[in-house]
């Protein structure tokens, strides 16, 4: 498809008439629309390399516990006064084959990153390749936005880490958010 040169007379401020000298000069909306493909794509791009490079971790290496901060959210804002509640499922997972590995805190902080409540009554032991799952219900907004769960386990030799992440969906039956939250680790305790 052809298209027409853009002439610089197109390209004029509609506000003070200055031929390309105004700051707020009028793009055709074919070249914006080019331009934020253009953008997105790009934007997409980086965004798929940070986050694999940001989830990238040592598979191989072996450790004897860790502490583990993920992010949660019980709302999310659509409009400045708008927000969508969302439930939240913790789910951590024991990817060692052939390690158990304890559980022996998993807590749930919100924004203000208070302590809400301890979600273990007692240590839980999670053999190799099996997962614990903890719901945080659609209609508990007591973690606010910025919600965080603090997961601790130790394990009696070296064992890879669990995968530790978010669940959070609209519950609502219908098309609404969901989407996950992959968790960090803010300690370790190394093998020696």
């Amino acid at each position: 498809m052809m298209t027409a040169p853009i002439s610089l007379a197109a390209l004029a401020c509609n506000r003070c008439k200055h031929l390309g000298q105004c700051v707020q000069v009028k793009i055709p909306f074919a070249v914006r629309n080019a331009m934020f493909k253009s953008l997105s794509g790009l934007f997409f791009s980086l965004a798929v390399l940070w986050t694999a490079a940001a989830s990238a971790q040592d598979v191989t290496e072996k450790v004897l516990g860790e502490t583990i901060y993920v992010p949660a959210y019980s709302r999310i804002f659509s409009y400045p006064n708008r927000s969508d509640l969302l439930a939240t499922t913790l789910a951590v997972h024991n990817v060692d084959p052939d390690t158990t590995l304890t559980l022996t805190r998993v807590d749930y902080h919100g924004e203000d990153g208070k302590l809400l409540r301890s979600l273990l009554e007692a240590p839980f032991e999670l053999a190799p390749l099996q997962s614990k799952t903890v719901l945080i219900p659609i209609n508990d907004t007591s973690g606010g936005v910025g919600a965080n769960f603090i997961v601790v386990w130790t394990a009696g030799k070296p064992t890879l880490g669990p995968i530790a992440e978010a669940i959070m969906t609209s519950g609502s039956g219908g098309p609404g958010p969901s989407f996950t939250s992959r968790g960090r680790v803010i300690a370790r305790q190394q093998a020696e």
